[in-house]
Formats: C-alpha cells, structure tokens, sequence
C-alpha cells in the first residue's frame, strides 16, 4: 500500500521556514504517515545555508522528543542531506541524503542550486559560457557522492538544471549532457540504487518535470536503480506535493515500485 512518506525535509535549523515541530504539524495535516527530516549538515563557506555545529546537537534532541509526542499520530526519522563539500558528519542517523550544491573550480566553490544570476556569471566567468563544462564538471562530482557522504538516497540528481527552465542556457539532450549524466548515473550504481525523485523543481520553481526529468527517469529504470519520492519541504504546505503525478510518471517510465523507509530500512511498495 502506497503511503504517504516525505525524507527530504528542512527546518528552521537550516534554511527552511518552520520550526521542527510546525513541520510535524503541518505533515500529519497533509495526511502523512512518516516524515523525515534532512537538516543541511556543516558547510564551512555557506553558513546561511546549514546547521551549525551546536544547533546539530538541538537538532537530533528535538526530534527525539518530537519522536515520542507524536507517536501516535505520525512516524519520524531523523536523517541529514550531506552535500558533498560539507564537513564529515560522523553521528548516528536513520539514513543520509548525499547532494551536490556546489562544483568546485580551482579554489571557487560555486553554486548550481543557490542564485541564477550567480550561476551565469560563474558561467561566463569561469567556464568561458560553455554550460556544458558545468554541468559535467557537476556530474563529475555526483557520481562519487555515494562515496563521499556514505549516502543512503542520492539527491536531486540533475539539479545542475535548475536555472535551464526554458531550455535557453544548454539543450538537456544534447549528447555531452546527457553523455555527462549517463556516466554519473552508471558509476552510481556499481555501488547504490536509491535515487530520490524531488517534487521541489516543480512546486517551487514551476519546472514541468521533477529532479531527475523523464529522460533520466527512463534510463534509471532500464539500469535498475531504485526510487523514492520527496518534496524537498522548505514549509509545510509542500510536504508530498505533487506525489500522486510522481507516481503516474515512474509507472510511465516502467517503475512498479517505489522504496519507503521504516524501522525496519527501506521495502518495496507497489505504485
């Protein structure tokens, strides 16, 4: 049976908009039956982004309590997003989503989920205009975040897209994108199968596909990966939004399953 279950969920304690708790609230009246949270661990060059190290510590005790006050109405894990040039994270956690936010060029970080404009310039600046040597230099970079961050679910896996709504800073098909994509996808899975699909690009921005698009969804498929839903929830009106067009588009692209964690780790659960 199909529940409703988000992983991909950030708080006050990162750069979301609630606190923990209005978070539950706002998960149990969207109809819920788990929630996980994701807090952005320690990223020393972004710290408007990310927990700090002291409020890691409050953030894994608040859960904790939260665990028990609403036991009875709703299930909570307590994971993080590892993004790739974030310090080591070395707690326990119930699972770990490994994300790449930044590309690194010489000794510049530079962002491909922060702001568009400074994503042209670092374009224009650093890569000549060529939008193309981003984004393998970005699927470079993910297809060792299993790696890098021991992740349990890989996030946003074309996230470097962001700012290509409109198809006018490089063509998603053109065969050194997807050449780029399919290499980090292929060496991914030597070792890990668990890619999120991620409602945000569409609620939140106003993309007509979800991280990763169709495209990639269909070869995933072919090459055995294996899916879990999220809606990346800054604030609580979007936890699970969009999941019932998620679900039509995997079975579109030959999905049957999608993976939901529980106590017991993560099982198969028909669409």
């Amino acid at each position: 049976m199909f529940n409703k279950q988000n992983l991909h969920t950030h708080t006050k304690y990162c750069d979301g908009k609630l606190t923990t708790e209005e978070m539950v609230i706002a998960a149990i009246k969207n109809g819920c039956e788990s929630l996980g949270f994701s807090g952005h661990t320690y990223t020393s060059f972004d710290l408007d982004y990310c927990m700090s190290t002291e409020n890691t510590f409050s953030y894994f005790q608040e859960i904790k309590l939260l665990k028990v006050k609403y036991s009875s109405d709703i299930e909570l894990f307590a994971g993080i997003e590892q993004d790739y040039y974030a310090d080591e994270f070395l707690g326990d956690v119930d699972y770990i989503i490994g994300s790449v936010h930044w590309i690194k060029k010489g000794d510049e970080f530079i962002s491909v989920d922060g702001d568009a404009n400074d994503f042209r310039m670092a374009a224009e600046t650093r890569y000549s205009g060529d939008y193309y040597a981003i984004a393998e230099d970005y699927y470079r970079t993910i297809s060792d975040v299993v790696r890098k961050t021991n992740a349990d679910i890989v996030g946003h896996f074309d996230i470097v897209s962001k700012f290509n709504i409109d198809g006018s800073l490089f063509d998603e098909t053109h065969p050194r994108y997807l050449d780029a994509a399919f290499s980090a996808m292929d060496e991914i899975l030597k070792k890990h199968k668990l890619f999120e699909v991620n409602t945000r690009a569409i609620y939140h921005l106003g993309k007509p596909e979800p991280y990763p698009k169709a495209l990639l969804l269909r070869e995933m498929c072919k090459r055995g990966a294996e899916i879990v839903i999220s809606s990346d929830s800054h604030e609580g009106e979007s936890i699970c939004s969009r999941y019932s067009e998620m679900r039509e588009l995997l079975k579109s692209c030959g999905f049957r399953f999608i993976k939901q964690l529980t106590r017991d780790g993560f099982i198969d659960v028909p669409l």
